[in-house]
């Protein structure tokens, strides 16, 4: 008896399902072919062979049996529309650009700050995850300040701050 052959490195696999990810509809087709492939073997190999929950398999065929290809289509997931519309992010990034709140005072940003000044400009109540995930998608990241030394002398740093 020979040796085994590979018949696909795995560079070549890659490519593939790069590719495949690619093409529009392609998750249609990958379950549709599940699908089908159930019906000539035990749905645990298939799931198995394909990289899929068993689980997943039988929800798929369910779902194709009563709503057919539409029940194969990825359904919403639930999340929470954002509080701020586009208005809002646009003067929030003012904000942190500028480094001013909505009355022009200085401030250093930190996220509670920013989300009391967005309490007390508009009313709307938001927590620090949600603004974090909306204050780094507009591409910023809030740093925290140097510390002050408890001994330092205030005003030779603001001396400092003024010729700096």
């Amino acid at each position: 008896m020979g040796r085994p052959k590979e018949a696909i490195d795995e560079e070549t696999a890659r490519k593939a399902e790069e590719i495949l990810k690619e093409l529009p509809h392609s998750e249609l087709a990958i379950k549709l072919q599940a699908i089908i492939s159930a019906a000539k073997h035990p749905v645990g190999m298939v799931a198995s062979v394909m990289g899929f929950n068993r689980v997943s398999m039988w929800r798929w065929i369910r779902r194709f049996q009563e709503q057919g290809l539409m029940g194969l289509e990825d359904r919403p997931r639930g999340h929470n529309p954002s509080k701020l519309t586009p208005a809002h992010k646009k003067e929030i990034e003012k904000w942190l650009n500028s480094g001013k709140d909505a009355e022009g005072n200085h401030v250093h940003w930190t996220l509670q700050k920013l989300a009391l000044e967005i309490r007390e400009t508009w009313g709307i109540e938001i927590t620090k995850t949600p603004l974090w995930i909306q204050v780094r998608g507009m591409g910023f990241r809030l740093r925290a300040p140097r510390p002050t030394h408890a001994k330092a002398d205030e005003t030779l740093r603001e001396a400092y701050k003024k010729n700096g």
